[in-house]
């Protein structure tokens, strides 16, 4: 009997630990016409889960092509190595990084050029 208590203790602690596989989480802000954080660091192997948050009321995206190639994508999607967000959204996606430095912009028409860049550096 103490043993199948010590079982049920044991699992029930393996269950319940905190942290246990479950990805950090970065909130990048995405506005007219930037990012922040600026630059963005992230671990390398580790899960992370990005939640990139509009708060401008215009559609803007995160362009990071060789950042999502490279990343094994958990969940969500960055097709053609963007996250488009129109005005006010909020999207996720949970990616394992690869150690590198990226280099991210909006693909809009001169956003990157009136400031919308960001760097990745992953270690």
């Amino acid at each position: 009997m103490r043993s199948f208590r010590f079982l049920g203790t044991a699992l029930l602690l393996a269950i319940s630990a905190p942290g246990a596989a479950q990805p950090a989480s970065y909130v990048v802000q995405v506005y007219s016409y930037g990012f922040t954080p600026r630059p963005i660091h992230l671990a390398a192997g580790r899960p992370v889960t990005l939640t990139f948050v509009n708060s401008s009321g215009n559609g803007h995206d995160f362009t990071a092509k060789s950042f999502f190639a490279s990343s094994r994508i958990i969940t969500g999607a960055a097709p053609g190595g963007e996250i488009e967000l129109a005005g006010g959204e909020t999207r996720r996606i949970t990616l394992v990084p690869r150690v590198g430095v990226y280099k991210a912009h909006c693909s809009h028409f001169l956003h990157a050029t009136m400031g919308m860049t960001d760097q990745i550096i992953v270690n």
